[in-house]
């Protein structure tokens, strides 16, 4: 397709309320390709944005988007072999990133997980990032020391930055919009390791049954849920929608909400998520999060019911090893659980 000036989709998407219209799929992808490789004034860029921040995109938009960052990822990361991978970009504000933990438990079950995210520094926000370290696993920086890492500790965490820069460039401008943009979706969507499963933490309305069209159309079999701070954890304070879609549908089934309210964590620190590993501080969010979030992927990965999942899961959790950190090097494996 020969790409059109760039005008002309600032002009189709921001003719006002009866003259606007949403990009075809083609347009998009040229759109999103010609502001990826900066080939377009800034100025421009931060019109598309914004404007698409107020109409909001559209199945076929984001569909465009995401194949143009696809094609700009490096091939170095479908060698990392991952069995699942996570998006991690939201933060949390008011809980610790419990998530890490049930990886942590997939991990020591033979699965290869690939973890991204990205920061927003103003955010004041508690990232995977900001704890995986103190669990366990370094955060690599670069894609080969992420392949390193995955055949060593059975996961990985890769900046976006590293992974796919334009696209973290354009989260970044947050800071000067002072409001997020698509970037922060497609981020989520982008499953930079096409592993055969993903999981999507999002945090609006809506969004989870959008991103399941998105995955629908890529046939891309993957967990879609409104998770805590829109992180993918599941929080059992309220019903949770999950959205599971294989082969090209959509499955929607509830998580229900769990005895009890969670009150907002004091402190933020990876000493709390430690001693809860080990058994030595009892916590209610979090062993309903940790476990609940662990079905869920239990409930894509495997295919299990609710239910079993459910108290797979929770036999996992209380059977981990409370004597090393949660993301151990050569921690055994159980092979005969793993997709490969």
């Amino acid at each position: 397709m020969q790409k059109a000036p760039f005008s002309h989709y600032i002009n189709a998407i921001g003719k006002g309320q009866r003259g606007a219209r949403h990009l075809t799929f083609d347009e998009a992808f040229d759109a999103m390709s010609q502001l990826l490789d900066q080939d377009i004034a800034p100025e421009q860029a931060g019109a598309f944005l914004m404007l698409l921040r107020m109409q909001e995109e559209s199945v076929d938009e984001l569909c465009g988007f995401i194949k143009a960052c696809r094609q700009r990822l490096p091939d170095a990361l479908k060698q990392l072999n991952a069995t699942l991978d996570i998006g991690c970009y939201a933060g949390k504000r008011r809980q610790l990133p419990w998530y890490l933990l049930s990886v942590s438990v997939l991990v020591s079950h033979g699965y290869r997980v690939f973890l991204h995210g990205a920061s927003e520094p103003g955010s004041q926000r508690f990232y995977a990032s900001h704890a995986l370290t103190d669990l366990g696993l370094p955060l690599s920086q670069s894609t080969a020391e992420a392949a390193s890492h995955m055949d060593a500790y059975g996961a990985c965490y890769l900046d976006l930055g590293i992974a796919l820069a334009p696209l973290d460039r354009i989260i970044k401008l947050r800071e000067l919009f002072g409001l997020r943009s698509c970037a922060n979706t497609l981020a989520r969507l982008l499953n930079p390791s096409g592993a055969p499963y993903a999981v999507q933490g999002v945090y609006h309305t809506h969004l989870d049954e959008r991103h399941a069209q998105v995955n629908q159309t890529f046939a891309q079999q993957s967990l879609v849920f409104r998770g805590d701070g829109g992180d993918p954890e599941i929080n059992r304070d309220r019903d949770t929608a999950l959205y599971l879609t294989r082969n090209g549908e959509t499955e929607h089934a509830v998580m229900p909400e769990a005895q009890g309210w969670a009150m907002k964590e004091r402190q933020f620190s990876t000493t709390t998520m430690l001693a809860v590993w080990r058994g030595q501080q009892d916590h209610g969010y979090a062993d309903q999060a940790v476990v609940a979030s662990l079905a869920g992927y239990l409930m894509l990965l495997e295919e299990l019911p609710q239910a079993q999942a459910l108290e797979q899961a929770g036999q996992w959790w209380q059977a981990r090893d409370k004597q090393v950190l949660p993301f151990e090097p050569k921690r055994s494996n159980c092979a005969g659980n793993a997709l490969k």
